[in-house]
Parts: C-alpha cells; structure tokens; sequence
C-alpha cells in the first residue's frame, strides 16, 4: 500500500489552473473575431483592400511568434523538469500561449490598419497555435518527479 501524496491534489489543482487559463486564452481570440463582425456591422464603410505585400508579410510574419512558442515551451518545461519545479511549468506553457496570440493580434492590425480581407489566416495560425499547447498533465507530473 502506497502513502497518500500530499502533492497529488496540487497537481490536479495546478492542472485545472491550466485548462482555465488555456480556455480564457483560447476564448480571448475569439472575442477578437466577434469583435470584428461587431466592428463590420457598426462601423460598415468602404473597406480599403490595403496594401498587398505588407498583407502577406505580416502574414507569414504571425508563423513565427507561433513557432517560437513551441520552442520557448519546450525549453521551459525541460528546464522545469530538470529541476523538479513543479511552480515553472505553467509559465512555460503561458508564455507559449501569448507568442501564440501575437499572431491573432497581427491578425487584428491586419484587419483594421490594413484592411487586408486576409486577416483570419493570423488567426487560423494564432488559434491552431493555442489549440496545439493544449495542457498537458504529464509535464506536471514529471516536473514533480511522481509517476503517472
């Protein structure tokens, strides 16, 4: 018979702390979209088409704070794990999820400074991005040396 851990209830604890935030963050790029339709039946002027090139490369510009966030996770969470921190694996996967909404907030420049009508691929990106660094319970439990 194996003792009660009384670290257990913190995990679960921290990883209902992750699901909200990734939830809140996921929810937070959608109310950009509402806010856009809001903003098109509000405001409904001749929407100018923008300048192309500067559309495409903020574009290709919102895949890299995306990409960077996976790497910046991963280091955090290996470095969390090698410490045993259990405390330094929800800012890893925080901050993968804000480089993720810098992409959804291209996305919003795209729309309203630019007026690109290609400014939901900012958000296609930015949205798969927080769907992918869905939390994870293993990387808890592995930053706290537990078996799972």
């Amino acid at each position: 018979m194996q003792p009660i851990d009384p670290n257990q209830p913190n995990i679960a604890l921290r990883y209902r702390t992750l699901l909200t935030l990734w939830f809140a963050m996921l929810m937070s790029v959608v109310m950009y979209l509402v806010f856009i339709e809001i903003a098109k039946i509000r405001f409904a002027s001749a929407a100018t088409s923008g300048n192309q090139k500067l559309s495409l490369l903020l574009i290709c510009l919102s895949l890299l704070p995306m990409s960077l966030s996976f790497l910046v996770k991963q280091s955090m969470l290996a470095n969390a794990i090698e410490q045993q921190k259990l405390q330094s694996v929800q800012p890893a996967y925080v901050v993968a999820w804000a480089l993720c909404e810098v992409a959804t907030l291209l996305g919003l420049f795209l729309h309203f400074a630019l007026g690109s009508r290609y400014y939901y691929v900012a958000f296609v990106v930015g949205g798969l991005g927080m769907l992918l660094h869905f939390p994870q319970k293993k990387h808890l439990l592995e930053a706290s040396s537990q078996e799972f």
